[in-house]
């Protein structure tokens, strides 16, 4: 991390935490003295978009330009939490110089995308009018429709057959309940932007099957593989549905980050972090590997 990393109350913090870390007969580490609590507020601050009471080195993002021509949409992967450093008129957005948008080498004439926004925040809060010459439209969204602090938390903490069982809640709502809400989204892109280029970027492999290097909590091989099968299974349903919209193209990062999840040698994924809210976002060179991946569908 760089200088500008955010300092946050001692309780969020890994090295402060009093760690408990002894064996139960499943494997898992005990009660963490309060961590798992931590982590889930943390976790939730961004799933649900609240406040966060945290010092951040803040700098000016332009959020206007003449020439609009793109939009920037979606939750804290295309907000680009984790990335260190955020305009100071986002607020609890956190939104980044260093997220995606920002390194595309075009000029971002509207950034609305936010930490902890679902489809319908989405479609409530960030589809106001759309410039009239908008391009280019991209977006990651869905990972807050299906859970993702919970499942996280559930299986970082819990037993592996509860995380099991809560991935498989997951997939479930993956496979009924997603394609209808991605396709409400994508369907009134379309109507504010109907000339736009629209470029729906997924969610990488979070774990690359390494042993668990983090002191707090614990993933086993099962569970990194078993979170890994649910994020494959959220990208094929993501990209389907893009695929039955005209003018959009999916981004699909996963090679890219192939090798490079959380406890890789050269991680591009933040573990269980400090910062707390940082915990299985993209770290800077993730969003530089997102840019990368987006251009080449432009």
């Amino acid at each position: 991390m760089s200088s500008t990393t955010m300092p946050v109350r001692p309780e969020v913090s890994a090295a402060s935490a009093p760690l408990r870390l002894l064996s139960r007969r499943d494997g898992k580490p005990a009660s963490l003295a309060g961590v798992s609590s931590t982590l889930m507020r943390a976790l939730q601050a961004v799933a649900l978009g609240a406040a966060v009471a945290m010092s951040v080195v803040l700098i000016g993002i332009p959020t206007t330009a003449a020439s609009a021509a793109y939009v920037a949409l979606g939750d804290s992967y295309s907000a680009g939490v984790g990335g260190e450093r955020y305009s100071e008129s986002s607020g609890a957005c956190m939104r980044s110089p260093q997220s995606y948008a920002h390194q595309l080498g075009r000029r971002v004439s509207s950034f609305r995308a936010c930490g902890g926004a679902t489809t319908s925040d989405v479609l409530r809060r960030q589809l106001k009018a759309f410039p009239r010459n908008t391009r280019l439209v991209t977006i990651t969204i869905g990972g807050n429709d299906v859970g993702f602090a919970e499942v996280l938390n559930t299986c970082l903490f819990g037993p592996t057959a509860d995380c099991d069982r809560r991935v498989g809640r997951a997939e479930q709502f993956v496979r009924g309940d997603l394609p209808r809400r991605l396709r409400r989204v994508y369907e009134a892109i379309r109507n504010r932007a109907p000339r736009a280029t629209v470029v729906v970027a997924g969610y990488p492999l979070l774990f690359a099957r390494r042993p668990w290097c983090n002191p707090i909590g614990w993933f086993d091989d099962r569970e990194q593989r078993r979170l890994n099968e649910g994020s494959n299974l959220l990208a094929r349903t993501i990209r389907a549905e893009v695929r039955r919209h005209r003018g959009f193209r999916f981004a699909d990062v996963r090679e890219a980050f192939n090798g490079h999840g959380v406890c890789s040698s050269a991680p591009w994924i933040h573990g269980v972090s400090n910062p707390g809210i940082y915990s299985f976002h993209p770290n800077v060179r993730g969003y530089t590997t997102y840019a990368r991946v987006i251009k080449r569908r432009l």
